[in-house]
């Protein structure tokens, strides 16, 4: 219920605070607590200071945060969307059926790190880099994933090499607002949207974007955006997911999880994706799920929504999520090979984890030590 998720989000931000203040690590118990951390998406009535029901709430967490770790959380109302456990491994199901086992994860809206959470055994010795705005949820993804690198800014002020990550994860901000950021301003994107092109810049050729986003990607009316990544990238496949999958964190809301290969260099091609067509029902949407129906896990039909009537798609009545994903990703085709290095003659086979910040290719010092990124 609304109130539960209200006092476990308060049980771990005092937790947090207690960590801060005693400038140490959170101890297990205390990463349980933590980890309990829902966020604010659809709690918005907490941070309405009219709400007569709510009024308790609203006091003791405006007493509890700074002003600006207030006004973040109110704000991250519209975006903060648990994702189910069940999602989060079916991606890591098809990314580990393409070979992948280890490398660079980015996660460029990592809310607590349910993903880093999840990592299956097998890519562990990953190096995994996440950014997260919100301060709180940021702080405590931290506390829960110490060996990650967390930085707690916007993704769009982030500066990121690119061409550096194999696999970029997650769920990304829907909304009807943009981003602004220099290099992709001309753009005029969305913020989903901006946030698949930064990222196919920020994986290197033959890596895999991996993302969570409202069926506007696929299915809005102008081809635009859809073209841009096209030209970038090859649709290893979609799955689109029960409007009923987010319920959770209190949202009906039609997602997709798509699947892009960043290519080596643009191309000038159309790719049949990048338009719409129609289903048997007469209901326009993307012509990769008008030719592959076995990737809709749930029927199409239309509902009325807040901006009139719209394409939803419905749950199949006692079919369980989980099983239909894992046969959905057997549908994922692509394999994710090593990066090619350069040949070197090194003497040494002392490697660490390469620094972002270090261009491809340059050397550097740490520690007094010489190294070649």
């Amino acid at each position: 219920s609304k109130r539960e998720k209200f006092a476990g989000n308060i049980a771990a931000i005092t937790t947090l605070q207690t960590i801060e203040q005693e400038n140490r690590h959170a101890t297990k118990e205390e990463q349980e607590i933590l980890s309990k951390y829902v966020g604010w998406g659809g709690l918005s009535e907490i941070f309405d200071k009219d709400n007569s029901s709510f009024s308790s709430e609203f006091t003791q967490l405006k007493s509890l945060l700074s002003e600006d770790e207030y006004s973040m959380a109110r704000a991250s109302t519209l975006n903060a969307h648990y994702t189910s456990p069940i999602v989060i491994k079916a991606i890591y199901d098809a990314v580990e059926n393409m070979g992948f086992t280890t490398g660079n994860i980015l996660e460029p809206a990592c809310g607590i790190g349910h993903f880093f959470g999840m990592l299956s055994e097998g890519m562990e010795s990953s190096n995994l880099y996440g950014i997260e705005l919100d301060s709180i949820t940021g702080r405590i993804a931290k506390q829960l994933y110490p060996s990650a690198n967390i930085s707690i800014t916007g993704f769009e002020k982030t500066e990121l090499p690119d061409s550096f990550f194999d696999l970029a994860i997650g769920n990304v901000p829907f909304g009807n607002y943009k981003l602004s950021e220099k290099k992709y301003d001309n753009l005029n994107f969305l913020i989903h949207d901006h946030f698949f092109a930064k990222t196919l810049d920020k994986v290197r050729p033959g890596g895999v974007v991996a993302f969570i986003t409202s069926k506007g990607t696929m299915d809005k009316q102008s081809p635009d955006v859809r073209r841009y990544l096209a030209q970038r990238a090859e649709l290893l496949g979609a799955i689109r997911l029960p409007n009923n999958t987010f319920k959770n964190a209190g949202t009906e809301v039609t997602s997709d999880i798509i699947f892009l290969q960043k290519r080596d260099r643009p191309i000038d091609i159309d790719r049949d994706w990048i338009y719409l067509n129609t289903n048997e029902d007469d209901i326009a949407l993307n012509s990769y799920f008008a030719d592959n129906p076995e990737m809709i896990l749930g029927k199409m039909e239309m509902k009325s929504g807040p901006f009139g009537m719209e394409s939803t798609c419905m749950p199949i009545p006692d079919v369980d999520l989980a099983e239909q994903l894992k046969a959905a990703i057997q549908n994922i085709e692509g394999s994710i090979g090593e990066m090619e290095l350069p040949d070197m003659e090194v003497g040494t086979n002392t490697s660490i984890p390469a620094d972002p910040t270090v261009k491809n290719f340059s050397y550097t010092l740490v520690d007094g030590e010489v190294y070649y990124r």
